[in-house]
C-alpha cells in the first residue's frame, strides 16, 4: 500500500477530508522522526515501538573494484510490534 492509497482509505473509513487525513499523517510521521533524532522512543499502545537501534561498524568489500573499506557505527530506526499487534496478524493469518 503507497501512501496515497492509505489516505485514501483512511478519509474513507473516517469520513475526513483527504487533506485533513493528510494534514494528520504528516504531522504524526514528523512528530515520530523529530523523537527518533532526540533518541527518544516512541510507543503507541497496542501497534508496538519506534526507537533508534545501534549498528555496529564492519568492513566491506566492493565487489568491482575490490577496494575493502569500513562502514562506521551508527544508529538506525527500528520498529517492535506490541503483542497486541502481532496476535490480531496471527489471527488474520488463521482465518485466511
Amino acid at each position: 500500500m503507497t501512501r496515497s492509497q492509505m489516505i485514501t482509505t483512511v478519509a474513507r473509513r473516517t469520513g475526513y477530508p483527504e487533506a485533513q487525513v493528510e494534514n494528520t499523517m504528516d504531522a504524526l510521521f514528523d512528530q515520530i522522526a523529530d523523537c527518533l533524532k532526540d533518541n527518544e522512543k516512541v510507543t503507541i499502545a497496542g501497534f508496538g515501538r519506534f526507537e533508534m537501534r545501534p549498528r555496529k561498524p564492519k568492513a566491506y568489500t566492493n565487489p568491482k573494484t575490490k577496494v575493502s573499506s569500513r562502514l562506521e557505527s551508527t544508529s538506525i530506526p527500528g520498529f517492535k510490534a506490541s503483542g497486541r499487534f502481532k496476535q490480531k496478524l496471527e489471527e488474520a493469518a488463521t482465518e485466511a
